[in-house]
């Protein structure tokens, strides 16, 4: 029977098939003690993409002395890539993985019978933890006897993708931002009637107010990705912190001439929780609807109780297309172009790995975008 894959093959060597071919490339004494010698991160796969070899660096990347746990698996399921659970038989075979370059690299390498190079975005869950991975992965066939074979390289180049998020991000808003409030304040130096001052002040205020929350936002998203934020729990009122998110974005030029409606419907309840992370997230979500909202639009938000949980909704009519969708939440991923990207990504770190919730969202047509962060009602529910 055919296994079911939305992409990649899903078929596998069998375990006897799979140690044939390690006892293969072992065998090749010359070949294994250069590729012992090599620096960086390189393992060999089969024609079914998965692991029969590996050097030490590779080995160390996982934590592990041997080869034999991860023997026969894909590179995706190795490092627990989120997608290489949801596919239907493992890495290579979810709807994500179409856009993924790491399946793409091998792919392409068995399909043309070249040395292949792309970079690859993954994003993992590591013992209940989000980890982004940015990667450079090279695919270079290599017969043996009747065989061939696929040595992969991998080249961390996570560092170099965050600078460069930093600059296309961060940097463009705040030049944007303070080019506008340095406007404003030539204006009022170089003088401005009475009935004009007034207006220019608050203008000024919301720029500069504007200038320290993207501040104030990268500095967590910094924190967050080194391990460095320290989760300050509270009690909070549902309610009250939805307000004081909408009032905190109101003032951003996204949200101008656009209206952030509470249901009706909303609970007010008290629970324990980060509130100014939480408060974060909820500020981002906004961001992102409101961006994607036309001008007079509108953006729904709501709060329920849910199986014991408490969850936020922020909708807005838009739909996301299919390569956005299956993309959103990594890292160098932008929604939009290259002078945005950060704000979903940012949401999941911090709500996963720091408020000890769930995000997921949902996207089509008849309903729109509807982002939902779950949480415990009381922290001491939620394990360490």
């Amino acid at each position: 029977m055919e296994k079911k894959t939305f992409y990649a093959s899903a078929d596998r060597s069998s375990l006897d098939e799979i140690l044939s071919e390690k006892e293969l490339v072992s065998s090749q004494r010359l070949f294994t003690e250069l590729f012992g010698s090599l620096t960086g991160i390189s393992a060999i796969i089969n024609h079914n993409r998965q692991i029969i070899f590996a050097n030490i660096e590779f080995l160390e990347l996982l934590g592990i002395k041997s080869i034999e746990p991860i023997l026969g698996k894909r590179p995706g399921e190795v490092i627990s890539c989120i997608n290489a659970e949801t596919g239907t038989s493992g890495c290579g075979t979810s709807e994500a993985c179409r856009y993924c370059g790491a399946v793409n690299v091998i792919l392409e390498s068995i399909r043309n019978n070249t040395r292949t190079t792309r970079e690859a975005r993954i994003l993992s869950d590591i013992d209940g933890k989000v980890v982004s991975w940015d990667l450079k992965i090279t695919s270079s066939p290599i017969k043996m006897n009747d065989d061939v074979f696929y040595v992969l390289s991998l080249q961390d180049i996570s560092h170099e993708k965050k600078l460069l998020a930093i600059e296309r991000v961060f940097f463009h808003d705040l030049l944007n931002t303070a080019g506008g409030l340095n406007g404003l304040l030539t204006i009022l130096k170089l003088g401005a009637d009475d009935k004009e001052v007034n207006d220019l002040i608050i203008k000024s205020e919301a720029a500069s107010q504007i200038i320290l929350e993207e501040i104030m936002s990268y500095r967590q998203l910094r924190a967050a990705e080194d391990g460095d934020i320290q989760v300050k729990i509270e009690q909070v009122t549902s309610l009250d912190l939805l307000r004081s998110a909408i009032s905190r974005i109101s003032f951003h030029e996204v949200g101008q001439d656009k209206v952030i409606e509470i249901d009706d419907d909303s609970v007010n309840v008290s629970f324990e929780t980060d509130r100014l992370l939480l408060q974060r997230v909820i500020i981002n979500l906004l961001k992102n609807a409101l961006e994607a909202t036309e001008v007079n639009g509108v953006v729904r938000v709501d709060v329920k109780e849910m199986n014991n949980k408490l969850v936020f909704f922020v909708r807005n009519n838009g739909s996301i297309p299919e390569d956005v969708r299956l993309q959103i939440f990594q890292r160098s991923f932008s929604t939009k172009d290259r002078t945005r990207g950060l704000g979903t990504y940012s949401v999941k770190l911090v709500t996963e790995n720091y408020l000890k919730g769930k995000v997921s969202f949902i996207s089509n047509e008849a309903e729109g975008t509807i982002f939902k962060v779950e949480l415990n009602k009381s922290w001491q529910e939620v394990p360490a």
